[in-house]
């Protein structure tokens, strides 16, 4: 299970974004992420993609995940139903990797039960 933000392990830095030129501001060793929402006509998307960027992005519906899914980025961030979409990522099997979003250390345990491939603390978001 992929745990990130936990004090105890190592993390990328993740810097969010809304439009290219924060893009290229952020540290090559960090990971962009944006909302769905935030990427009309799959732009961003498309940037990272051509450019090499690793990228996160934040769904909340099946649709936006299967499409986002096509484009590569290394995690989709999950706020519901996380059982439901990583069902979905193994049917299809996906490359990239599912992220629920969780507050405190206590949540893991349900997760990875379900068998989620990984969890982000919100604060790493923030």
């Amino acid at each position: 299970m992929i745990i990130i933000g936990h004090y105890g392990i190592a993390y990328p830095k993740f810097r969010k974004v809304s439009d290219f030129t924060e893009i290229a501001k952020v540290e090559n060793h960090a990971i962009v992420w944006f909302d769905v929402c935030d990427d009309k006509g799959y732009v961003l998307s498309h940037h990272c993609l051509q450019n090499r960027v690793k990228y996160a992005l934040r769904v909340d519906n099946v649709t936006d995940f299967v499409i986002y899914a096509a484009l590569k980025p290394v995690y989709i961030i999950l706020e519901k139903s996380p059982e439901l979409y990583q069902k979905i990522a193994e049917c299809y099997l996906m490359d990239t990797k599912i992220l629920y979003v969780i507050q405190e250390q206590g949540e893991i345990e349900e997760l990875a039960k379900m068998g989620i491939d990984g969890v982000i603390f919100r604060q790493v978001l923030e």
